[in-house]
C-alpha cells in the first residue's frame, strides 16, 4: 500500500518579510525585493544589489525557528501532545549552514595591512547576529535539521541536503517518499538561505548577476540575485492527518530527480536533464503533461538557463508547450538558494489554494525562441488542479515537484 501525502502547514519568510501575506501582495502583484545589499560591504564587487529580508535577526538559526514555529501552529501539532506521532518525524532541511560565522574565521588567516580588512569583516558579523551569539558549530548544515528534531521531540531519519539550489525541493521529496512508503506519518521539510558576503563574493566572480533587476525569460536579461528566504513544511500521511482532524492544504503527487552531467555550472543546452525530471515526477504521479495547469519555473534570468529550461518544457509539454501558464517568481523574491525549492513550493500551493498564479515580473522583450506563456502581464486567475515547480543547481542537478488540489473526505483513496 502506498501511502497519499498532503501539506497541513508551513512556515515561510521571504525578502519582503515575515508570512505568506507578504506572497500575497508582492509576488503575486509582481512587486520586486530587490535593492542595494545594506548588510555587508560591496564596494569591490561588480553587483551591488540582493534581496534582504527587513527582519532584524537575518540568520539562519532564527529563520528556522520561526518557520517552524509557523508550521506547527498551521498543522495543528503541539510536541507535548502528539508524541506519538512525532517520535519518528523525518526531518530534511537543504541548507550549507550558516555562512557568516565562517568570515571571522576566515579573517584572521588573512593579510590585514591597516587592519582594516579583518575589522570589517569582523565588525559585519557581529553586527548580524548581535542578538544571539553563534559558533564555529553552526556552519554544520546538520544542526538545523537537529535543532528541529529536538523541538519536536523526533527520534527519526534527520537530514541535510546540500547539493545547492534543488536541495530543499530535494529535502521535499525525501521527506515525501518516506511517508508514501510507510516509513513515517510525519515529515519536517524545507530550507534556509541568508545572503552573506561568502556567496555573494562568489557568484560575483562568476559574473552571474544582474544590475539591479532580475528579468526572467526575456531579452533584456542579465542574471540572478541573490535572496533570503526560507520555509519549512510539515507533511503528512493523508490518513493520519484527518483522523487526527488536521485541514490538508494541498496534495503531493509525484517527484522527479536527474542530473545532466554536462558542465560544473551550465546546464545541458538542449534542457534534456530538467525534461529528464519533470517526466520522472509526472510517471511516479500517474499523470501526463496534458494535466499540468501551471508550471513555477526555476527562471533564475541568466542568459542560458532560461534558454536550456525554454527548450526543456518545448520537450516534455510537446504542441501544448505554448498554451501551458509558466512563471518565475524569482522575479520579485530572487535566488534563494538552497531555500528556493520550499520556497517556490509554497508559492505553488498558495497558487492552488488561491487559484491564481504569479506573473514573471520585469519582462521586457520577447527573445528568440523564447515564446512560451511567460504570465508577463500579471497575476492569472484560472481554474488550477495541478502544478509543478521545478528547481535545477550547479552540477547539473534538476528537480521536479508535482502538487495538486484535493477534496478531502472520508473515504481514503490509497495508490
Amino acid at each position: 500500500m502506498r501511502n497519499r501525502v498532503v501539506v497541513t502547514g508551513y512556515g515561510i519568510i521571504t525578502p519582503f518579510g515575515y508570512g505568506d501575506s507578504f506572497i500575497r501582495s508582492h509576488v503575486f502583484e509582481g512587486r520586486h525585493a530587490f535593492s542595494p545589499v545594506r548588510s555587508f560591504d560591496t564596494t569591490g564587487t561588480c553587483a551591488k544589489w540582493g534581496a534582504e529580508a527587513p527582519i532584524a535577526e537575518r540568520s539562519y538559526r532564527a529563520f528556522n525557528r520561526y518557520c517552524l514555529e509557523q508550521a506547527l501552529n498551521m498543522s495543528g501539532l503541539d510536541p507535548t501532545v502528539d508524541q506519538a506521532l512525532l517520535a519518528d518525524a523525518v526531518v530534511a532541511v537543504g541548507n550549507l549552514g550558516e555562512g557568516n560565522v565562517l568570515m571571522p574565521y576566515y579573517a584572521q588567516f588573512q593579510p590585514t595591512g591597516d587592519g582594516s580588512s579583518a575589522s570589517r569583516i569582523e565588525h559585519e558579523f557581529q553586527t548580524i547576529h548581535a542578538s544571539e551569539p553563534v559558533s564555529i558549530h553552526d556552519s554544520i548544515p546538520s544542526v538545523h535539521a537537529d535543532e528541529i528534531a529536538a523541538r519536536i521531540g523526533s527520534s527519526g531519519s534527520c537530514v541535510a541536503f546540500t547539493n545547492a539550489c534543488v536541495a530543499s525541493a530535494n529535502a521535499i521529496g525525501y521527506g515525501y517518499d518516506q511517508i508514501r512508503y510507510g516509513r513515517s506519518n510525519c515529515a519536517f521539510v524545507g530550507g534556509l538561505h541568508v545572503l552573506h558576503p561568502k556567496n555573494f563574493y562568489q557568484f560575483d566572480s562568476s559574473r552571474a548577476m544582474a544590475d539591479h533587476t532580475v528579468r526572467p525569460f526575456s531579452r533584456g536579461r542579465t542574471g540572478l540575485l541573490i535572496g533570503d528566504g526560507a520555509a519549512i513544511i510539515v507533511l503528512e500521511n493523508l490518513e493520519s492527518a484527518l483522523k487526527r482532524g488536521a485541514k490538508p492544504l494541498v496534495e503531493i503527487v509525484g517527484w522527479g530527480v536527474s542530473s545532466d552531467g554536462f558542465h560544473v555550472t551550465q546546464p545541458e543546452p538542449e534542457g534534456r536533464g530538467l525534461a529528464c525530471a519533470m517526466e520522472t515526477a509526472l510517471r511516479k504521479a500517474g499523470l501526463t503533461s496534458r494535466d499540468i495547469d501551471y508550471v513555477n519555473a526555476h527562471g533564475t534570468g541568466t542568459p542560458l538557463n532560461d534558454r536550456c529550461e525554454t527548450k526543456a518544457y518545448k520537450r516534455v509539454f510537446g504542441d501544448l508547450a505554448a498554451q501551458v501558464p509558466i512563471s518565475s517568481t524569482k522575479s520579485t523574491t530572487g535566488h534563494m538558494l538552497e531555500a528556493t525549492g520550499a520556497v517556490e513550493a509554497v508559492i505553488s500551493m498558495i497558487s492552488l489554494l488561491d487559484q491564481r498564479i504569479p506573473p514573471t515580473a520585469n519582462y521586457e522583450d520577447q527573445d528568440e525562441g523564447m515564446d512560451l506563456d511567460y504570465v508577463t502581464e500579471g497575476a492569472r486567475s484560472l481554474p488550477l488542479r495541478t502544478v509543478m515547480s521545478n528547481s535545477s543547481a550547479f552540477g547539473g542537478n534538476n528537480c521536479s515537484l508535482i502538487l495538486q488540489r484535493g477534496d478531502w473526505d472520508d473515504s481514503i483513496r490509497t495508490q
